[in-house]
């Protein structure tokens, strides 16, 4: 796993700078923080505080970042992503962040191959993920699971960066059903990765750590509810596969883990 930084960033407004719906109830914003960034790691995400009389923040997964600012990607699923969708560009939004470890791009190396799978809105830490490998060197290829056409966002920008195989659950585009059905393709029998990275629902992750973990290292990256996002109130807790008595901190010790590491 990787890490941001030693210290936990302070809160800080943000400009939303822009906003944009990229699918059916799915939306992108880009948020400017008032001063440079450094570099963040795929998988880490903000937590920002919508406004209204919401007194919890929404974790939400940094889709692209630059020495700028941030894109993330949403779906509208309660009124806190509601009340995001809706502000109006300049805007400030106090945002905490970037948390947690993301991804570790030393895992793949060169001309090595790197598998990508994602479901729902677990898919956007993939493209940031997915670019950071492709300037290494490493051949990526997507394999990203959606409800419906409507559902698909992204697809151009993903294929920029490698090989994208869809899946739909009633096979409107690509192949039908999940990603899980996408192995049984020519395309991905012919990709044999030398690392999976997979973001997700958990009977998604399931099936990743099962079909890939026991032969290909397997990173893992999981969605838990979370209230504080700092570690600080163990509402998103995982089950630690080599001490029963231990459970990891999702938005403190994650949200990326090694597949070996976690009982899902």
């Amino acid at each position: 796993m990787s890490q941001t930084t030693g210290l936990r960033p302070a809160p800080q407004a943000m400009e939303l700078a822009a906003r944009q719906e990229i699918a059916a109830g799915v939306y992108s914003v880009r948020l400017v923080p008032s001063q440079p960034m450094p570099q963040v790691a795929p998988g880490t995400f903000l937590d920002l505080l919508p406004g209204g009389l919401h007194v919890l923040r929404r974790p939400l997964s940094i889709a692209d970042a630059d020495e700028e600012g941030y894109t993330l990607i949403f779906r509208v699923v309660g009124q806190g992503t509601y009340e995001l969708s809706r502000m109006p560009c300049g805007a400030r939004v106090d945002a905490l962040g970037p948390l947690g470890h993301g991804f570790d791009l030393d895992a793949a190396r060169s001309g090595q191959r790197a598998l990508l799978v994602g479901g729902g809105v677990g898919i956007p830490p993939l493209y940031l993920l997915g670019r950071r490998l492709a300037e290494r060197g490493v051949q990526v290829q997507f394999r990203l699971g959606f409800r419906d056409r409507h559902d698909i966002f992204w697809a151009d920008e993903f294929s920029q960066l490698g090989e994208v195989l869809v899946s739909t659950d009633d096979g409107s585009v690509g192949t039908k059903g999940t990603v899980a059905q996408i192995a049984e393709t020519d395309e991905a029998r012919h990709f044999v990765p030398d690392i999976v990275q997979a973001c997700g629902p958990i009977p998604m992750l399931k099936w990743v750590k099962s079909a890939f973990a026991p032969t290909v290292p397997t990173q893992l990256s999981l969605e838990e509810r979370m209230a504080c996002g700092v570690g600080a109130c163990y509402a998103c807790v995982i089950g630690d596969a080599k001490n029963p008595d231990h459970q990891f901190r999702v938005c403190y010790d994650g949200p990326v883990f090694q597949a070996e590491e976690v009982v899902l």
